[in-house]
Protein backbone atom coordinates (compact mmCIF):
# COMPACT_ATOMS: atom_id res chain seq x y z
CA UNK A 1 0.00 0.00 0.00
CA UNK A 2 3.02 2.15 0.46
CA UNK A 3 3.38 2.11 -3.00
CA UNK A 4 0.35 2.91 -3.74
CA UNK A 5 -0.03 5.74 -1.64
CA UNK A 6 3.84 6.99 -2.30
CA UNK A 7 2.21 6.99 -6.46
CA UNK A 8 -0.82 8.44 -6.11
CA UNK A 9 1.33 11.73 -3.95
CA UNK A 10 3.77 12.04 -6.82
CA UNK A 11 0.99 12.18 -9.41
CA UNK A 12 -0.54 14.97 -7.20
CA UNK A 13 2.71 16.78 -7.29
CA UNK A 14 3.62 16.21 -10.69
CA UNK A 15 7.07 14.81 -9.31
CA UNK A 16 8.56 11.66 -11.36
CA UNK A 17 10.48 9.13 -8.93
CA UNK A 18 13.85 10.06 -10.20
CA UNK A 19 13.28 13.25 -8.61
CA UNK A 20 11.97 12.33 -5.76
CA UNK A 21 14.26 10.33 -4.67
CA UNK A 22 17.25 12.53 -6.23
CA UNK A 23 20.13 11.97 -4.27
CA UNK A 24 18.54 10.10 -0.98
CA UNK A 25 18.80 6.52 -2.46
CA UNK A 26 18.93 4.93 -5.62
CA UNK A 27 16.25 4.25 -7.81
CA UNK A 28 16.37 0.28 -7.59
CA UNK A 29 16.89 0.09 -4.22
CA UNK A 30 13.59 2.24 -3.46
CA UNK A 31 11.98 -0.31 -5.93
CA UNK A 32 12.24 -2.91 -3.13
CA UNK A 33 10.97 -0.55 -0.63
CA UNK A 34 7.83 -0.11 -3.00
CA UNK A 35 7.51 -4.02 -3.11
CA UNK A 36 7.87 -4.48 0.92
CA UNK A 37 11.26 -5.88 0.25
CA UNK A 38 12.81 -4.11 2.69
CA UNK A 39 11.43 -1.32 5.19
CA UNK A 40 11.06 2.65 4.74
CA UNK A 41 13.60 3.58 6.77
CA UNK A 42 12.92 6.81 9.14
CA UNK A 43 15.14 9.27 7.62
CA UNK A 44 14.12 7.85 4.12
CA UNK A 45 10.68 8.75 5.16
CA UNK A 46 10.91 11.68 5.99
CA UNK A 47 13.23 13.09 3.02
CA UNK A 48 10.40 12.24 0.98
CA UNK A 49 7.39 13.55 3.14
CA UNK A 50 9.10 16.52 2.59
CA UNK A 51 9.20 16.26 -0.90
CA UNK A 52 5.85 15.27 -1.60
CA UNK A 53 4.56 18.06 1.49
CA UNK A 54 3.05 15.08 3.51
CA UNK A 55 4.09 14.16 7.32
CA UNK A 56 6.00 11.04 7.71
CA UNK A 57 3.84 9.17 9.30
CA UNK A 58 1.89 9.49 6.11
CA UNK A 59 4.69 7.21 4.59
CA UNK A 60 5.89 5.14 7.48
CA UNK A 61 1.71 3.66 8.66
CA UNK A 62 0.20 3.39 5.13
CA UNK A 63 0.45 -0.24 5.40
CA UNK A 64 -0.40 -0.51 8.63
CA UNK A 65 -3.07 -3.19 8.84
CA UNK A 66 -3.29 -3.33 12.89
CA UNK A 67 -6.15 -4.51 14.86
CA UNK A 68 -6.93 -0.98 15.75
CA UNK A 69 -6.80 0.07 12.50
CA UNK A 70 -9.19 -2.36 11.08
CA UNK A 71 -11.55 -2.04 13.82
CA UNK A 72 -11.38 1.75 12.57
CA UNK A 73 -11.93 0.59 8.95
CA UNK A 74 -14.82 -1.65 10.22
CA UNK A 75 -16.79 0.46 12.40
CA UNK A 76 -16.91 3.41 9.26
CA UNK A 77 -17.94 1.08 7.19
CA UNK A 78 -20.48 -0.07 9.62
CA UNK A 79 -21.15 3.74 10.56
CA UNK A 80 -22.18 4.68 6.46
CA UNK A 81 -23.66 0.99 5.08
CA UNK A 82 -26.96 2.22 6.21
CA UNK A 83 -29.15 4.28 3.44
CA UNK A 84 -28.00 7.60 3.60
CA UNK A 85 -31.49 8.90 4.45
CA UNK A 86 -30.60 7.68 8.23
CA UNK A 87 -26.73 9.17 8.38
CA UNK A 88 -27.01 12.55 9.28
CA UNK A 89 -24.76 14.59 7.22
CA UNK A 90 -22.43 16.06 9.83
CA UNK A 91 -21.43 12.17 10.94
CA UNK A 92 -20.04 11.95 7.03
CA UNK A 93 -18.55 15.46 7.22
CA UNK A 94 -17.46 14.60 10.52
CA UNK A 95 -14.92 11.89 9.29
CA UNK A 96 -11.37 12.93 8.26
CA UNK A 97 -10.59 12.20 4.49
CA UNK A 98 -6.50 11.25 4.85
CA UNK A 99 -5.42 8.67 7.62
CA UNK A 100 -2.41 8.22 7.82
CA UNK A 101 -3.33 3.97 7.42
CA UNK A 102 -4.74 3.97 3.42
CA UNK A 103 -7.11 1.20 4.56
CA UNK A 104 -8.91 3.53 6.90
CA UNK A 105 -8.47 6.59 4.32
CA UNK A 106 -9.50 4.24 1.02
CA UNK A 107 -12.47 3.10 2.83
CA UNK A 108 -13.55 6.64 4.20
CA UNK A 109 -13.47 7.27 0.66
CA UNK A 110 -15.18 4.96 -1.10
CA UNK A 111 -18.23 4.84 1.91
CA UNK A 112 -18.43 8.80 1.29
CA UNK A 113 -18.91 8.13 -2.52
CA UNK A 114 -21.89 5.68 -1.89
CA UNK A 115 -23.31 8.08 0.73
CA UNK A 116 -23.48 11.37 -2.24
CA UNK A 117 -24.01 8.60 -4.65
CA UNK A 118 -27.75 7.51 -2.46
CA UNK A 119 -28.04 11.29 -2.08
CA UNK A 120 -27.89 12.49 -5.59
CA UNK A 121 -25.03 15.21 -4.58
CA UNK A 122 -23.41 15.12 -7.68
CA UNK A 123 -20.78 17.45 -7.77
CA UNK A 124 -19.41 15.69 -4.28
CA UNK A 125 -19.75 12.60 -6.09
CA UNK A 126 -17.73 13.96 -8.61
CA UNK A 127 -15.40 16.20 -6.65
CA UNK A 128 -14.13 12.80 -4.35
CA UNK A 129 -13.31 10.86 -7.67
CA UNK A 130 -11.04 12.99 -9.79
CA UNK A 131 -9.69 14.18 -6.60
CA UNK A 132 -9.02 10.94 -5.13
CA UNK A 133 -10.58 7.67 -5.73
CA UNK A 134 -9.84 7.33 -9.53
CA UNK A 135 -6.34 6.83 -8.96
CA UNK A 136 -7.45 3.87 -6.44
CA UNK A 137 -9.87 2.56 -8.44
CA UNK A 138 -7.62 2.04 -10.89
CA UNK A 139 -5.27 0.16 -8.69
CA UNK A 140 -8.23 -1.62 -6.43
CA UNK A 141 -11.08 -1.56 -8.93
CA UNK A 142 -11.05 -5.21 -9.31
CA UNK A 143 -11.66 -7.02 -5.99
CA UNK A 144 -11.02 -10.34 -7.40
CA UNK A 145 -7.47 -10.02 -8.31
CA UNK A 146 -6.31 -8.11 -4.83
CA UNK A 147 -5.94 -9.27 -1.49
CA UNK A 148 -7.47 -6.70 0.44
CA UNK A 149 -8.16 -6.27 4.41
CA UNK A 150 -11.60 -7.10 5.22
CA UNK A 151 -13.47 -3.79 5.33
CA UNK A 152 -11.26 -2.38 2.86
CA UNK A 153 -12.67 -5.41 0.50
CA UNK A 154 -16.53 -4.87 2.08
CA UNK A 155 -16.58 -1.35 0.80
CA UNK A 156 -14.94 -2.03 -2.48
CA UNK A 157 -17.29 -4.63 -3.29
CA UNK A 158 -20.29 -2.59 -2.01
CA UNK A 159 -19.24 0.87 -3.91
CA UNK A 160 -19.11 -1.92 -6.42
CA UNK A 161 -22.58 -3.16 -6.30
CA UNK A 162 -23.98 0.31 -6.00
CA UNK A 163 -22.20 1.68 -8.87
CA UNK A 164 -23.61 -1.16 -11.29
CA UNK A 165 -26.75 -0.71 -9.58
CA UNK A 166 -26.97 3.22 -10.57
CA UNK A 167 -26.25 1.69 -14.58
CA UNK A 168 -28.85 -1.37 -14.01
CA UNK A 169 -25.83 -3.64 -14.62
CA UNK A 170 -27.89 -6.35 -12.57
CA UNK A 171 -25.31 -9.35 -13.47
CA UNK A 172 -22.04 -7.58 -11.80
CA UNK A 173 -24.66 -6.17 -9.10
CA UNK A 174 -25.12 -9.75 -8.50
CA UNK A 175 -21.34 -11.04 -8.58
CA UNK A 176 -20.25 -8.39 -6.39
CA UNK A 177 -23.37 -8.83 -4.01
CA UNK A 178 -22.69 -12.33 -3.96
CA UNK A 179 -19.12 -11.62 -2.54
CA UNK A 180 -19.99 -9.43 -0.45
CA UNK A 181 -22.30 -11.51 1.29
CA UNK A 182 -19.48 -13.42 2.03
CA UNK A 183 -17.69 -11.14 3.73
CA UNK A 184 -21.08 -9.83 6.13
CA UNK A 185 -21.56 -11.60 8.95
CA UNK A 186 -24.65 -13.82 8.79
CA UNK A 187 -27.99 -12.30 10.76
CA UNK A 188 -26.31 -9.11 10.63
CA UNK A 189 -28.29 -6.17 9.91
CA UNK A 190 -26.12 -5.09 6.76
CA UNK A 191 -25.94 -8.73 5.59
CA UNK A 192 -30.37 -8.33 5.32
CA UNK A 193 -28.93 -5.37 3.63
CA UNK A 194 -27.19 -7.53 1.00
CA UNK A 195 -29.65 -10.53 0.50
CA UNK A 196 -32.13 -7.66 -0.45
CA UNK A 197 -29.88 -6.48 -3.12
CA UNK A 198 -29.53 -9.95 -4.29
CA UNK A 199 -33.35 -10.51 -4.34
CA UNK A 200 -33.73 -7.82 -6.30
CA UNK A 201 -30.47 -8.46 -8.69
CA UNK A 202 -32.30 -12.04 -8.90
CA UNK A 203 -35.63 -10.61 -10.52
CA UNK A 204 -34.12 -8.37 -13.29
CA UNK A 205 -31.72 -11.13 -14.59
CA UNK A 206 -34.68 -12.86 -14.45
CA UNK A 207 -33.65 -15.58 -12.30
CA UNK A 208 -36.28 -16.25 -10.35
CA UNK A 209 -36.55 -19.37 -8.89
CA UNK A 210 -33.01 -18.03 -7.01
CA UNK A 211 -34.59 -14.90 -6.11
CA UNK A 212 -37.30 -17.19 -3.98
CA UNK A 213 -34.74 -18.99 -2.26
CA UNK A 214 -32.97 -15.46 -1.31
CA UNK A 215 -36.29 -14.84 0.20
CA UNK A 216 -37.49 -17.41 1.95
CA UNK A 217 -34.06 -17.80 3.48
CA UNK A 218 -34.31 -14.52 4.68
CA UNK A 219 -37.49 -14.22 5.99
CA UNK A 220 -37.04 -17.61 7.91
CA UNK A 221 -33.93 -15.60 9.69
CA UNK A 222 -35.95 -12.42 10.17
CA UNK A 223 -38.79 -14.64 12.13
CA UNK A 224 -36.18 -16.73 13.88
CA UNK A 225 -34.52 -13.93 15.72
CA UNK A 226 -37.38 -11.67 16.18
CA UNK A 227 -36.58 -9.12 13.58
CA UNK A 228 -39.74 -7.64 12.43
CA UNK A 229 -38.15 -4.29 11.47
CA UNK A 230 -37.09 -5.82 8.61
CA UNK A 231 -39.97 -7.21 7.28
CA UNK A 232 -41.38 -4.41 5.58
CA UNK A 233 -38.01 -4.24 3.57
CA UNK A 234 -38.37 -8.09 2.70
CA UNK A 235 -42.31 -7.55 1.47
CA UNK A 236 -41.01 -4.59 -0.75
CA UNK A 237 -38.79 -7.26 -2.49
CA UNK A 238 -41.08 -9.48 -2.43
CA UNK A 239 -43.42 -7.54 -4.21
CA UNK A 240 -40.63 -6.91 -7.15
CA UNK A 241 -40.59 -10.92 -7.62
CA UNK A 242 -44.63 -11.55 -7.40
CA UNK A 243 -45.07 -8.48 -10.34
CA UNK A 244 -42.09 -9.86 -12.34
CA UNK A 245 -43.80 -13.38 -12.42
CA UNK A 246 -47.04 -11.85 -13.80
CA UNK A 247 -48.64 -11.96 -10.11
CA UNK A 248 -49.98 -8.69 -9.64
CA UNK A 249 -52.69 -9.17 -6.92
CA UNK A 250 -50.14 -10.99 -4.96
CA UNK A 251 -47.51 -8.48 -5.66
CA UNK A 252 -49.90 -5.51 -4.63
CA UNK A 253 -50.57 -7.62 -1.96
CA UNK A 254 -46.79 -8.04 -0.54
CA UNK A 255 -46.85 -4.12 -0.49
CA UNK A 256 -50.09 -3.91 1.60
CA UNK A 257 -48.27 -5.96 3.93
CA UNK A 258 -45.13 -3.91 4.00
CA UNK A 259 -47.22 -1.07 4.55
CA UNK A 260 -49.03 -2.70 7.71
CA UNK A 261 -45.40 -3.90 8.99
CA UNK A 262 -44.34 -0.24 8.72
CA UNK A 263 -45.03 0.13 12.78
CA UNK A 264 -42.13 -2.32 13.50
CA UNK A 265 -39.82 -0.04 10.79
CA UNK A 266 -37.20 2.39 11.76
CA UNK A 267 -36.58 4.27 9.01
CA UNK A 268 -40.24 4.76 7.47
CA UNK A 269 -39.41 7.65 4.65
CA UNK A 270 -37.09 5.12 2.54
CA UNK A 271 -39.64 2.17 2.87
CA UNK A 272 -42.57 4.83 1.87
CA UNK A 273 -41.19 5.69 -0.87
CA UNK A 274 -40.25 2.34 -2.22
CA UNK A 275 -43.76 1.14 -1.25
CA UNK A 276 -45.43 4.45 -2.83
CA UNK A 277 -43.20 3.42 -6.13
CA UNK A 278 -44.10 0.08 -6.67
CA UNK A 279 -47.43 0.26 -6.18
CA UNK A 280 -47.68 3.39 -8.32
CA UNK A 281 -45.64 1.23 -10.96
CA UNK A 282 -47.51 -1.85 -11.09
CA UNK A 283 -51.17 0.00 -11.43
CA UNK A 284 -49.30 2.53 -14.62
CA UNK A 285 -48.39 -0.54 -16.40
CA UNK A 286 -51.27 -2.47 -15.59
CA UNK A 287 -53.78 0.16 -16.87
CA UNK A 288 -55.13 0.91 -13.55
CA UNK A 289 -54.41 4.63 -14.25
CA UNK A 290 -57.14 5.77 -12.24
CA UNK A 291 -55.74 4.01 -9.29
CA UNK A 292 -52.34 4.86 -9.86
CA UNK A 293 -53.31 8.71 -9.93
CA UNK A 294 -54.86 8.10 -6.72
CA UNK A 295 -51.62 6.95 -5.35
CA UNK A 296 -49.84 9.46 -6.71
CA UNK A 297 -51.88 11.93 -4.98
CA UNK A 298 -51.88 10.30 -1.61
CA UNK A 299 -47.93 9.90 -1.66
CA UNK A 300 -47.69 13.67 -2.22
CA UNK A 301 -49.83 14.22 0.30
CA UNK A 302 -47.76 11.52 2.66
CA UNK A 303 -44.52 13.80 1.60
CA UNK A 304 -45.90 16.93 2.74
CA UNK A 305 -45.40 15.44 5.84
CA UNK A 306 -41.32 15.55 5.36
CA UNK A 307 -39.01 17.76 5.48
CA UNK A 308 -38.96 20.37 2.72
CA UNK A 309 -35.51 19.05 1.45
CA UNK A 310 -36.98 15.63 0.83
CA UNK A 311 -40.51 17.16 -0.83
CA UNK A 312 -37.63 18.86 -3.70
CA UNK A 313 -35.81 15.41 -3.65
CA UNK A 314 -39.04 13.64 -4.61
CA UNK A 315 -40.92 16.26 -7.33
CA UNK A 316 -38.77 14.72 -10.39
CA UNK A 317 -40.03 11.26 -9.54
CA UNK A 318 -43.66 12.69 -8.91
CA UNK A 319 -42.76 14.26 -12.11
CA UNK A 320 -41.97 10.79 -13.82
CA UNK A 321 -45.38 9.22 -12.36
CA UNK A 322 -47.85 12.20 -13.52
CA UNK A 323 -45.89 11.58 -17.25
CA UNK A 324 -46.39 8.00 -17.35
CA UNK A 325 -50.05 8.33 -15.89
CA UNK A 326 -50.87 10.76 -18.62
CA UNK A 327 -49.26 9.24 -21.04
CA UNK A 328 -51.21 6.02 -21.00
CA UNK A 329 -54.34 8.22 -21.08
CA UNK A 330 -52.94 9.94 -24.49
CA UNK A 331 -53.96 13.24 -22.35
CA UNK A 332 -51.59 15.62 -24.41
CA UNK A 333 -52.04 18.68 -22.96
CA UNK A 334 -51.86 16.84 -19.13
CA UNK A 335 -48.50 15.01 -20.58
CA UNK A 336 -47.14 18.81 -22.03
CA UNK A 337 -47.36 20.36 -18.40
CA UNK A 338 -46.07 17.13 -16.46
CA UNK A 339 -42.83 17.49 -19.06
CA UNK A 340 -41.96 20.91 -18.59
CA UNK A 341 -42.46 20.70 -14.74
CA UNK A 342 -40.06 17.64 -14.74
CA UNK A 343 -37.13 18.98 -17.03
CA UNK A 344 -37.55 22.09 -14.64
CA UNK A 345 -36.24 19.69 -11.52
CA UNK A 346 -34.89 16.97 -12.80
CA UNK A 347 -31.29 16.21 -11.33
CA UNK A 348 -30.18 13.13 -12.86
CA UNK A 349 -29.25 11.93 -16.60
CA UNK A 350 -31.93 9.39 -16.20
CA UNK A 351 -34.80 12.28 -15.22
CA UNK A 352 -33.34 14.15 -17.74
CA UNK A 353 -33.40 11.56 -21.08
CA UNK A 354 -37.06 10.54 -19.31
CA UNK A 355 -38.44 14.26 -20.14
CA UNK A 356 -36.52 14.35 -23.23
CA UNK A 357 -38.22 10.82 -23.94
CA UNK A 358 -42.25 12.18 -23.31
CA UNK A 359 -41.52 15.32 -25.32
CA UNK A 360 -40.78 12.59 -28.52
CA UNK A 361 -44.28 10.98 -27.60
CA UNK A 362 -45.34 14.44 -27.81
CA UNK A 363 -44.30 15.62 -31.08
CA UNK A 364 -45.36 12.28 -32.54
CA UNK A 365 -48.49 12.59 -30.91
CA UNK A 366 -48.81 16.11 -32.83
CA UNK A 367 -47.25 14.87 -35.88
CA UNK A 368 -43.90 16.82 -35.73
CA UNK A 369 -42.06 13.85 -37.18
CA UNK A 370 -39.06 15.74 -37.44
CA UNK A 371 -39.00 16.74 -33.61
CA UNK A 372 -39.87 13.17 -32.50
CA UNK A 373 -36.61 12.13 -34.99
CA UNK A 374 -34.58 14.58 -33.02
CA UNK A 375 -35.48 14.01 -29.65
CA UNK A 376 -35.83 10.34 -29.64
CA UNK A 377 -32.19 10.03 -31.02
CA UNK A 378 -31.12 11.96 -28.34
CA UNK A 379 -32.17 10.01 -25.27
CA UNK A 380 -32.09 6.20 -27.69
CA UNK A 381 -28.46 6.02 -26.59
CA UNK A 382 -29.08 6.86 -22.76
CA UNK A 383 -31.77 4.06 -22.77
CA UNK A 384 -29.74 1.00 -25.16
CA UNK A 385 -26.54 1.79 -22.44
CA UNK A 386 -29.20 1.03 -19.57
CA UNK A 387 -31.39 -1.68 -21.58
CA UNK A 388 -34.27 -0.31 -19.91
CA UNK A 389 -36.77 -2.12 -22.37
CA UNK A 390 -40.21 0.17 -21.91
CA UNK A 391 -38.67 2.90 -22.87
CA UNK A 392 -36.96 1.38 -25.78
CA UNK A 393 -39.77 -0.90 -27.25
CA UNK A 394 -41.83 2.39 -28.21
CA UNK A 395 -38.45 4.78 -29.13
CA UNK A 396 -37.99 1.18 -32.20
CA UNK A 397 -41.35 1.74 -33.30
CA UNK A 398 -41.87 4.99 -33.79
CA UNK A 399 -38.24 5.29 -34.85
CA UNK A 400 -39.03 2.38 -37.48
CA UNK A 401 -42.34 4.16 -38.28
CA UNK A 402 -41.39 7.56 -39.31
CA UNK A 403 -37.96 6.42 -40.82
CA UNK A 404 -40.27 4.15 -43.34
CA UNK A 405 -42.96 7.05 -43.93
CA UNK A 406 -39.54 9.21 -45.11
CA UNK A 407 -38.56 6.44 -47.22
CA UNK A 408 -35.44 5.74 -44.76
CA UNK A 409 -35.83 1.74 -45.45
CA UNK A 410 -32.31 0.54 -44.34
CA UNK A 411 -33.13 2.37 -40.60
CA UNK A 412 -36.45 1.47 -40.94
CA UNK A 413 -35.04 -1.99 -40.89
CA UNK A 414 -32.62 -2.05 -38.47
CA UNK A 415 -35.43 -0.30 -35.91
CA UNK A 416 -38.03 -3.25 -36.34
CA UNK A 417 -34.58 -5.68 -35.87
CA UNK A 418 -33.84 -4.02 -32.51
CA UNK A 419 -37.53 -4.13 -31.82
CA UNK A 420 -38.17 -7.75 -32.61
CA UNK A 421 -34.71 -8.16 -31.14
CA UNK A 422 -36.15 -6.69 -28.23
CA UNK A 423 -39.63 -8.65 -27.46
CA UNK A 424 -37.65 -11.86 -27.82
CA UNK A 425 -35.93 -10.82 -24.64
CA UNK A 426 -38.95 -10.70 -22.65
Amino acid sequence: MLKERIEFLSKRKQISRKDLVEGLVTQAHFANILADRYPLPEDLAEAIASRLAVKPSYLLHAADQSEETLERAEAIFAQLSMPASAIPEDTVHALEDRDDALTVELTTALMKAVYYQQLNDAAAHEYIHTSYLNYYLEKYGRPDDVDLPRPLAKALLYYKVQYYRSKLAYVDVLTHATRLSELALPGSEFWLSVQNIKMEAYIQVKQYEEAKQVFELTMRHVYDQRLFHRLSGLYVAYSGYCFAMGLVQEALSALTMAEANLVYAGNHGDLITAIANNRIVMLTMTGELDKAQAEIERFETLLMQEPEETQQAMKPLICVYRCEVALGRKHWGMLAQSVDQLLKCAVTEDQQMSGTFYQSHLALAHGNREAFMERALACLPYFESTQHAMRLEPLYEGLAVVSEDQRRYKEAAMYYKKLVYLLRKK
